[in-house]
């Protein structure tokens, strides 16, 4: 990983990771922006992924554990930790009684999956690209030009949009 990518930036914080080399393996540090020498909190990655998924925990002072900054900083964290190919789902543990982080974690796009004892669980799954639709149109397009070419229309666009279907299907499987 490259250290340019680093310090992930938000509105109002700057995130940092221990070890920008191997950024899953040590804490990250939350700072004010343009503050690097204090620290408003500290995210930790579970170690490993495990089936595709990767836990984060958060540590936030009192005073910086608010809906709108908590948001803020799992939408930035969920951002970078998602466009790695192996990891599908980021997920994270909250109370129940701690409401601004529930619903900053939902604003910023997490969903709650259910409860162990005092704690809620919530994620966020990568989003699914759908490029058959896409394929689809254009093998219509396509097979509209060359039934005009072969001078039937309609074998020329079925066979377009069987094509485009066919490869739409096959781009959205590879992912």
């Amino acid at each position: 990983m490259s250290t340019t990518t680093f310090p992930l930036g938000t509105e109002h914080f700057q995130i940092m990771p221990g070890n920008a080399e191997m950024p899953f393996e040590e804490d990250w540090k939350i700072s004010l922006l343009g503050e690097e020498e204090g620290s408003v909190g500290h995210l930790h990655f579970e170690k490993g992924i495990a089936l595709g998924e990767v836990a984060v925990t958060a540590e936030i002072m009192p005073g910086y554990d608010k809906e709108n900054y908590i948001e803020e900083i799992f939408m930035e964290v969920a951002g970078f930790v998602l466009r790695f190919k192996n990891i599908e789902e980021l997920s994270t543990v909250c109370r129940h009684t701690n409401s601004d982080r529930i619903d900053g974690l939902e604003k910023a796009g997490f969903v709650y999956r259910g409860d162990e004892g005092d704690f809620d669980h919530f994620s966020i799954r990568k989003r699914k690209t759908s490029w058959t639709g896409l394929y689809l149109f254009i093998g219509m397009i396509a097979g509209f030009i060359m039934g005009v070419t072969i001078s039937n229309l309609w074998i020329g666009t079925f066979g377009g949009m069987l094509l485009g279907a066919i490869i739409g299907t096959l781009m959205d499987r590879s992912r």
